[in-house]
């Protein structure tokens, strides 16, 4: 939102936006810079006349520049276009002095950078000159744009609303304003869009002239930075034509020493040549890409704050000239130039009897209309009523499939409970086989150790056969049967064994 202030030292009145407050401006009249204040209450003179304070306030202008500023409200507005020729010019001094500086530092890396390395580094330093000259003069114009968004281009004091009656007066204060309108996005656009409106006296008309005018207005300030895109593509190109200067330098150097390898002093030239040439091509390309940095990030923040800029106008002109813009609704018996309203009159009363008849022949479709829809909804009745019973016989099936697959449901549950009790009844005679069979084999397992306890010993017997065997030779063995000693009674009845 905007709101009016007075300037401290001229008294002029000065709109701006509340993003402002707190901050520092600087008059566009008087050229004051001052602080913004956030106005306590909103005060409107409605006593003073336009015409007095206008005269009083511009009695300094001359004829001719408002005879000028009516010329250029029709013409083109160059914004923020800088003149190539002048900044040429510009660059051109400006380059000579920056080379007459690097004199004294001609023994140093710096002066041998721009001195000692050809052509190439004399036109980098034109190119930088001349792209800066172009921003610093594209930076004055914007700060101009910026004060000159500080005018009240609409004050309320003419009028709270722009009609036929006043817009006149509003067009006067405009051209009367300190500032031409080339020079002023935000004048050049509410002086064109009053023009507009005074001619055609239609709002829509306005709104789609002032939305044509901003786009020619962003298309002005994109092409003013034509040249300084060539000059960020041509810096870099021309350090890679100094690099391949420098290359075919060092690599004729070289082969011309080669030829004369035999003598050590030809070669150390030779050497010396081809390092020369390699530093060339180097240092070129180094001041090349560091030109072209510094162009650029000026040139980017720039273009920025100039489409922020042109974004600014359309807001000032969306929320003070088209809000206010009021059309008159009535038409005078003098009013032949508004085309429009002719032909729209001349169409009613041509169309009149058509009327008439188009309004009959609509009472008519609408009677059929009627007809037609109760007709419709009866047949919609009775095919709804067909829909609805073929949906309950399709309920009943399936609530009958239903109920089937209920019953096989459970049918099915109770097999697999069923199957589920023998597989644990298998679980446990399987575990109780398991047992039994662990116990069996545990005896088994005790068996086979007794059997293997007696192989030993009969093992052990067999052994000790074999050695009686091998310690008889070929001896005889008698075997003898003996019998067994005979048991006497005793005199105490005793018994005792006799050996």
């Amino acid at each position: 939102m905007y709101f009016q202030f007075p300037c401290e030292k001229c008294s002029k009145k000065l709109k701006v936006r509340d993003e402002n407050i707190g901050k520092k401006v600087r008059c566009p009249y008087c050229q004051h810079t001052m602080l913004v204040k956030k106005p306590e209450t909103p005060v409107i003179d409605t006593s003073v006349d336009f015409s007095a304070s206008s005269t009083a306030t511009h009695s300094t202008k001359t004829s001719s520049s408002r005879t000028g500023s009516k010329t250029v409200s029709s013409g083109w507005a160059d914004g923020t276009e800088v003149s190539l020729s002048k900044s040429g010019m510009i660059a051109i001094g400006a380059s000579v002095v920056f080379i007459v500086l690097m004199f004294p530092f001609r023994k140093y890396y710096l002066g041998e950078l721009f001195l000692d390395r050809g052509w190439v580094p004399f036109a980098l330093v034109f190119l930088m000159s001349w792209s800066a000259t172009i921003l610093i003069l594209k930076s004055r114009k914007l700060a101009k744009q910026k004060d000159s968004m500080l005018f009240d281009t609409l004050p309320t004091d003419i009028s709270e609303e722009i009609s036929e009656k006043t817009v006149a007066k509003f067009i006067e204060h405009v051209k009367n304003l300190p500032v031409d309108p080339r020079e002023s996005f935000l004048v050049n656009r509410v002086l064109r869009g009053l023009e507009h409106f005074s001619v055609l006296k239609s709002s829509a008309e306005v709104s789609n002239r002032l939305q044509s005018q901003s786009e020619i207005d962003a298309t002005s300030i994109d092409s003013s930075y034509t040249m300084l895109k060539v000059f960020i593509w041509a810096i870099p190109i021309l350090g890679f034509i100094g690099t391949v200067i420098g290359i075919g330098t060092a690599v004729g150097g070289f082969s011309g020493g080669m030829d004369k390898a035999a003598d050590i002093s030809a070669l150390k030239a030779s050497l010396g040549n081809v390092t020369g040439g390699l530093s060339t091509a180097f240092d070129t390309t180094l001041v090349a890409l560091v030109m072209s940095m510094l162009v650029m990030f000026p040139s980017s923040s720039m273009q920025k704050s100039e489409e922020d800029l042109l974004n600014w106008v359309d807001e000032y002109c969306n929320e003070n000239l088209l809000k206010r813009l009021k059309e008159s609704d009535h038409v005078s018996s003098g009013d032949e130039r508004d085309h429009r309203r002719l032909i729209q009159r001349t169409i009613d009363k041509a169309m009149a009897d058509h009327h008439a008849e188009l309004q009959t022949w609509t009472q008519k479709l609408e009677g059929i209309g009627s007809t037609l829809s109760q007709q419709v909804m009866k047949s919609w009745g009775k095919i709804d009523d067909k829909i609805r019973a073929q949906q309950e016989e399709q309920l009943e099936k399936v609530q009958q499939v239903i109920d089937k697959l209920t019953t096989e449901h459970h049918s099915v549950v109770e097999q697999m409970e069923n199957v589920e009790q023998k597989m644990s009844e298998l679980q446990t005679a399987h575990a109780e086989n398991l047992d039994k069979l662990n116990g069996d084999a545990a005896e088994m397992a005790q068996a086979a150790d007794t059997l293997s306890q007696s192989f030993s010993g009969v093992q052990q017997g067999l052994n000790g056969l074999n050695t009686v065997l091998s310690d008889l030779g070929e001896k005889q063995v008698l075997i003898q049967q003996v019998e067994a000693p005979r048991k006497r009674w005793g005199f105490f009845g005793g018994s005792r064994k006799v050996r």
